[in-house]
């Protein structure tokens, strides 16, 4: 029998070790939709720097004529040095999504409104706002779902992203956490901006916790806020970026360097090192801020890319790997941490090809026999899909293979 041992590192929550019953093998990989889109819902309030009272809203986008009624979300935040942009400038992208199946939502967040340039202090105080403003969106998708359930999405499955100053806001939403440690000042000021909940709306009893982050040239404050519990992280950016740092640097507005952050590099050292499923497109050589999107074939690249590094945590397989035949063959220990024993159960000869969560291969062999032993010390902690094919046959299964 023909197997294909597929080890895909994922670190997928128990909610997702089942394929999603949208997952077609086509689904939220190529266009199949056209986008439909209901503008200016409001889904928070808050108060601005400048003291204003700002109600929130978000633009949403679906697939047309769709008759899935659990849809995976993402929520984008536009860029603008948190000092201008509106949500009409995420509007692409989230039709880029939907058309591939996904609910998408461009929110509003409140920005520095003061005149003058903000210090460091006042644009942490900023950015706490923003943060808040993005859980309030998340939690307005979640109450929807436990009620009326008028936007259809799997809460499972909520993704958060945006564009640098908006890549700032979704990393912070989606890899700060309370068990994190803070500044003093960063704490006093979350707390005068209604704790980690934030205070942009009043529904706090749902959950804010997202599934995936879109970092398109965002950053963190500091990059130690990764840890291994965090969701997944796709980061794009230039990597001589002169506006929001690669790595280590100060955040620029109008030419002033503003506030000191870590940037995509940095956070891919500390999530490589924490073992975080996570994936940087870095632009080299490029003192550029978002280049990549400035043309339509840039576009298109990253954004593929981005479906690609999504799709597994969708429907629990690699991108391009959708067809699983139950073969018995055993995988031990599971999880294991230097060598992984593959009993196949009888002597057919076999094709074992390892793949990574965006279905590249990482090593392949062929096996003559029933029991083999493979090397797994230098693969990163995580869960890997494996499929195993008899050359003899053509059958063929894929299974799951934890690595610690």
């Amino acid at each position: 029998m023909k197997y294909i041992a597929v080890f895909v590192l994922a670190l997928f929550s128990l909610s997702f070790l089942g394929q999603h019953p949208t997952c077609d093998g086509s689904r939220y990989l190529n266009e199949v939709f056209v986008p439909d889109t209901t503008l200016a819902i409001q889904y928070g309030n808050g108060t601005t720097v400048g003291g204003a009272n700002q109600d929130l809203f978000l633009d949403f986008f679906e697939p047309q004529g769709d008759q899935a009624v659990n849809r995976p979300l993402v929520i984008l935040a536009f860029g603008g040095s948190f000092v201008g942009g509106t949500r009409e400038d995420m509007h692409n992208l989230c039709a880029f999504y939907a058309s591939r199946g996904y609910a998408a939502a461009s929110i509003d967040y409140r920005l520095y409104d003061v005149f003058g340039i903000p210090d460091s202090v006042t644009m942490t105080d900023v950015v706490i706002k923003a943060v808040s403003d993005m859980k309030a969106a998340v939690r307005f998708f979640r109450e929807d779902a436990a009620t009326v359930n008028n936007y259809k999405v799997d809460t499972n499955l909520i993704f958060v992203g945006g564009i640098s100053a908006g890549g700032i806001v979704a990393d912070h939403v989606g890899l700060l956490q309370e068990t994190n440690s803070i500044q003093p000042y960063i704490q006093t000021i979350l707390d005068n901006n209604g704790g980690w909940t934030g205070n942009s709306s009043t529904n706090t009893q749902y959950g804010d916790e997202v599934a995936g982050v879109l970092n398109y040239s965002g950053a963190l404050k500091w990059a130690s806020y990764i840890d291994a519990n965090d969701p997944p992280l796709f980061s794009v950016h230039d990597d001589q970026d002169g506006t929001v740092p690669y790595g280590t640097g100060d955040a620029v507005i109008f030419s002033f360097p503003i506030i000191q952050l870590q940037g995509s590099g940095e956070m891919k050292i500390q999530a490589d090192n924490v073992g975080l499923q996570n994936e940087l497109i870095t632009i080299p050589n490029s003192t550029g801020h978002v280049s990549y999107f400035q043309t339509q074939a840039g576009t298109d690249s990253i954004l593929n890319r981005s479906l690609e590094f999504l799709y597994p945590l969708i429907c629990n397989q690699p991108a391009g790997i959708t067809e699983s035949i139950a073969q018995n063959f055993e995988l031990y220990p599971n999880p294991a941490n230097d060598i992984i024993n593959i009993d196949l159960g009888n002597h057919s000869t076999y094709e074992i090809v390892v793949f990574d969560a965006l279905g590249q291969v990482m090593t392949k062999k062929m096996l003559s026999g029933q029991l083999t032993q493979l090397a797994v010390a230098e693969l990163a902690k995580g869960t890997y899909w494996v499929s195993i094919t008899n050359v003899e046959n053509g059958a063929r299964s894929v299974k799951q293979f934890a690595k610690y």
